[in-house]
C-alpha cells in the first residue's frame, strides 16, 4: 500500500517565493523542505494498488484547467501546530476539482475528510505560536494537478509525483 494524495504542484519560482517567506519567519519549528511544498487537493491515505489504478484512470478523465490561487495570509492552526499560507481568493475550478476527486475516491470506498476544502501551503510544522508578518501575496498559477506518494525515509518525508495531468490535458472522447 502507498500513502497517496492529489495535489497542485508549484513551479520552481513559487517554491522559491515560499522558501524565502519561510526564511523571514524566524520561529522555532520544522520548515517544510522546498521540494515538498504543495497544495493538497485531496488526502487519500493508504491505498491498494487496485485502487490506485482506478483513481489514476478516473482522475485522467477530469478536465485539468489552469487555476490561480492568491496566497495572501499566514494562518496558524493550533491543533496540528502548523503555519501555512492560505488563500483569500482562488478560482472556483480548484473547488470543483477537489469535489470531483472526492467523488472518485468515495466511489472506491476511500474514507476522505468531510471538512470544508481550504487551499493552503504548509510552511512550518511543530509551531506553537502565531506570527504576524507583512508579505507580498504569492500568486500560484497551477498548470494541472498530480497524484503524489508520501514516502518516509532516513531524512524524513519525501513527496514523489507518480502521475501528472497537465492543464493542457483534455480527456479523449470515450475515455
Amino acid at each position: 500500500m502507498k500513502r497517496l494524495f492529489f495535489a497542485l504542484w508549484p513551479e520552481q519560482n513559487i517554491k522559491q517565493q515560499c522558501a524565502t517567506l519561510t526564511g523571514k519567519l524566524n520561529l522555532t519549528g520544522k520548515p517544510v523542505s522546498e521540494a515538498n511544498l504543495h497544495v493538497t487537493l485531496l488526502f487519500l491515505g493508504s491505498i491498494y494498488p487496485e485502487q490506485q489504478t482506478v483513481l489514476t484512470k478516473e482522475a485522467g478523465k477530469l478536465p485539468a484547467p489552469l487555476m490561480t490561487l492568491t496566497f495572501d495570509r499566514l494562518s496558524f492552526w493550533k491543533k496540528p501546530g502548523v503555519l501555512c499560507l492560505t488563500a483569500s481568493q482562488f478560482d472556483q475550478s480548484v473547488s470543483i476539482l477537489h469535489e470531483n476527486l472526492t467523488s472518485i475516491a468515495k466511489r472506491q470506498r476511500i474514507a476522505v475528510e468531510d471538512r470544508p476544502f481550504k487551499p493552503h501551503v504548509t510552511l512550518v510544522k511543530k509551531v506553537n505560536s502565531v506570527i504576524d508578518l507583512d508579505f507580498a501575496p504569492i500568486l500560484w498559477r497551477s498548470n494541472g494537478f498530480c497524484l503524489v506518494e508520501s514516502c518516509s525515509g532516513a531524512n524524513g518525508v519525501e513527496y514523489r509525483i507518480i502521475e501528472r495531468w497537465p492543464a493542457s490535458y483534455q480527456p479523449k472522447a470515450g475515455d
